[in-house]
């Protein structure tokens, strides 16, 4: 109990002193962020509210598709509210999200919470893997604002760094396959003999379900439009200011990589990293600073607006959904 109050009030002050250095490095005052909210557009901003709500309905479906391959049917109503209460968890306790959504289902769905967890697991790694993808094609079409946070006094990644992380990577690969025959019988008998064995397991069972899902090919359709929905967002966003509607699509890809570098950080719904990194983003495409965090406020501000608002419904909405055997196919 004093560990998870340490680490939230952890998690706070960092938030707080990472908002507060975006806030005074810029000098933006209380003024600058209501102007900026009377000259938003807000026909692209209720836009940008839509194409956010899709970004996670289709994070709903794909993520019932792993549950379909353990042969859990919850239904899009209690997955999509789930997905939506662990974004508005996020925002209040971080790294809550993951625990918060798999912890609905199961009292909604009766999906036991390991299985489930396992599941979102495997997501987590998809979505590495997307951002990655995501990463590399802006290093090739705009490469300064991400080169100027990663790489600040060198034009390229220092071969030093690359050669060694590749051989850091063969290393573990040989060592696992050398292994794996002892890890196994290791790990035969700790699923069995242990609860905690058991829960691993049931982890397991959740993050290899991928191999499982029955369209592979919607899945990746469902990977690649979450994406898409993520970079509409950003690039609608950029259409409802003057001072922004005519960055483009670079400037939008730019905004959305450093925007879910912030969002990682241990913060409330990555208060305070967010809006450094995407402010610095927008001030290399020549809006000064001071705009550029009023901008990059507006933005958060709209994504936690939105979660707050449909993941509290969602929230109230499971209060209401009567539990129902999660083998059953509903809509």
């Amino acid at each position: 109990m004093i560990k998870s109050i340490l680490k939230y009030l952890f998690s706070t002050l960092l938030a707080a002193s990472l908002l507060y250095w975006a806030f005074s490095k810029s000098q933006l005052e209380w003024d600058d962020i209501y102007q900026t909210l009377l000259h938003a557009n807000y026909r692209w901003v209720t836009v940008a509210i839509v194409i956010s709500l899709v970004s996670h309905w289709l994070r709903a479906l794909r993520w019932e598709q792993l549950l379909d391959s353990l042969n859990y049917q919850p239904g899009q109503v209690r997955t999509f509210s789930a997905v939506l209460i662990g974004y508005f968890a996020n925002f209040i306790v971080p790294r809550m999200g993951e625990v918060s959504r798999c912890g609905s289902l199961q009292k909604t769905a009766d999906i036991p919470f390991e299985k489930s967890f396992g599941t979102v697991i495997t997501e987590r790694i998809v979505d590495l893997l997307g951002l990655v993808v995501l990463v590399g094609i802006t290093f090739l079409v705009e490469w300064k604002p991400i080169q100027s946070f990663l790489f600040p006094h060198t034009d390229t990644p220092p071969l030093t760094l690359i050669m060694g992380l590749i051989i850091l990577g063969l290393i573990g690969l040989i060592t696992l396959w050398f292994t794996k025959d002892f890890i196994i019988a290791k790990w035969e008998v700790l699923s069995k003999s242990s609860k905690v064995g058991q829960i691993l397991s049931g982890w397991i069972d959740g993050i290899i379900s991928i191999k499982d899902v029955k369209r592979p090919g919607l899945f990746l359709i469902y990977t690649v439009a979450i994406w898409v929905a993520y970079f509409l967002n950003a690039y609608t966003l950029l259409l409802a200011f003057p001072n922004s509607e005519n960055l483009g699509f670079s400037a939008a890809l730019s905004i959305l990589v450093m925007g879910t570098f912030g969002m990682a950080t241990p913060t409330q719904g990555g208060i305070g990293a967010y809006h450094s990194l995407v402010a610095s983003t927008l001030f290399f495409y020549q809006i000064p600073m001071k705009e550029a965090t009023a901008l990059a406020t507006f933005f958060h501000g709209t994504q936690m607006a939105t979660i707050l608002l449909f993941g509290g419904i969602s929230f109230i909405l499971t209060l209401f959904l009567p539990k129902k055997l999660s083998s059953v196919n509903s809509q």
